[in-house]
């Protein structure tokens, strides 16, 4: 009973560490190792970490005037929560651009080759991504969308294709869907309640409409923008904020230079979207970036500036970043396990079809020059179990989440486990 109490316990306390902290007490012990790999237990930390703030926040940006993707002026930084954009923690070393998972904590990167679509004979194509986190396979999945360009087509006989691509499997496979919209060209994605969300035109060419899709279920939905926002803008870009999804429309027929911001109270409610403010006096705006819990809002100038702006005392603040007005992102990062088990800090995956297993095999690429070698001395920790450094420091790291007389029964029994290997370890080398 104490065995299985203490068990419960210390996967409770441990589900509650940071990705950093845990990386140091899976040195503790064989046992302590096995639970904090285990797949279980990382989707169990993920859903504690999720909605939880990480006091970091993810940056990037280009400094190229066209937008490429496989440009090495690509950069990314994390920032803490309240430093931007003075005080970067570090410039991440990402070699690969594009469609990418991304986990600093653990410096895992997987690249994800699509392949490409052959619409040559019908004219060109563009596509949209979305990507989010489904809860009900504890899998990331990175959703395409891609269609004809040429909106005079008929959808019937030229669908858009569907693909998703699975982190779980490392496969993607088509989905097929009778999809009736085009994603605007450029416009962003927004991940909320298990869902992608994007802005779209409706068969008529004319009508806007936010388009979801379940991660789950894997099936499109459908959500109404507001009446009065209906063929009024050329741009439309969709967010999430606090919780809420947010409409940003932008510019005019007319060709004024103006911003609105709506949020929908309620969830899938067309009747709760409430305009939050606007922002008509700003002739120099590109496009609204991020929000942040101070209340202001990251703007792109038109010349390539990043910007502070506060609605309330429309004030605005310079952040001294010139870039690609597009490739601007900022974004909370959430911390997680999910990429632990790569076998490199570094993998590059060529996206497989998707036979519906759980092991599509892979071949890691080497780790470039000059990346933290961190995670491969604490990898190979579990060797060293008995080392009093590591123990000393899970121990404080411990007592600090839960300082109880249970969690020092839980300490405890991990340092007599960690004896016990230690000796077992001894004996075996004589």
């Amino acid at each position: 009973m104490s065995d299985r109490l203490s068990q419960k316990l210390l996967t409770e306390i441990l589900s509650r560490l940071p990705v950093k902290s845990l990386l140091k007490c899976w040195c503790v012990s064989k046992s302590w190792y096995s639970l904090i790999t285990n797949p279980s237990f990382i989707a169990h930390h993920l859903e504690k970490t999720a909605p939880r703030n990480s006091g970091l926040l993810i940056f990037r940006y280009s400094t190229t005037a066209e937008l490429d993707t496989e440009s090495d002026n690509e950069r990314y930084f994390l920032y803490p929560d309240e430093g931007f954009p003075e005080n970067p923690v570090e410039e991440l070393d990402c070699p690969f651009k594009g469609s990418c998972f991304v986990e600093p904590s653990v410096r895992k990167i997987v690249k994800i080759h699509f392949p490409k679509v052959n619409y040559t004979s019908k004219g060109p194509f563009i596509h949209s991504l979305g990507f989010g986190f489904d809860s009900t396979t504890d899998d990331y999945k990175l959703v395409r969308v891609v269609y004809l360009k040429d909106s005079t087509l008929n959808y019937n006989e030229f669908p858009p294709l569907v693909e998703i691509y699975s982190l779980r499997s490392r496969g993607r496979r088509k989905v097929d869907n009778n999809l009736k919209y085009v994603m605007r060209e450029g416009s962003t994605s927004a991940f909320l309640n298990g869902a992608c969300h994007w802005v779209a035109t409706k068969e008529d060419g004319i009508s806007e409409v936010i388009v979801s899709f379940a991660l789950g279920e894997e099936v499109f939905g459908e959500m109404e923008v507001p009446d009065c926002l209906v063929n009024k803008y050329i741009f439309m870009d969709i967010a999430v904020f606090d919780g809420s999804l947010l409409l940003v429309p932008f510019m005019k027929f007319t060709t004024e230079r103006c911003f609105s911001v709506w949020m929908m109270k309620k969830y899938g409610v067309p009747g709760s979207w409430t305009k939050l403010f606007n922002i008509s006096h700003l002739e120099w705006i590109r496009r609204l970036v991020a929000f942040r819990q101070n209340g202001k809002v990251l703007l792109a100038k038109v010349d390539g500036e990043l910007v502070f702006y506060d609605p309330k005392t429309e004030e605005i603040s310079a952040t001294e970043i010139l870039g690609n007005t597009r490739s601007f992102y900022l974004d909370t990062l959430v911390e997680s396990l999910v990429l632990l088990d790569e076998a490199n800090e570094f993998a590059e995956e060529e996206a497989s079809e998707d036979d519906g297993t759980n092991g599509v095999s892979k071949e890691p690429s080497s780790s470039p020059d000059g990346v933290d070698k961190d995670l491969q001395k604490i990898s190979e920790g579990k060797k060293n179990a008995n080392s009093p450094m590591i123990l000393n420091e899970a121990n404080e790291i411990l007592e600090e989440v839960a300082p109880s007389s249970n969690s020092r029964i839980v300490i405890d029994k991990a340092n007599e486990e960690s004896k016990e290997e230690a000796q077992g370890e001894s004996i075996s080398t004589e």
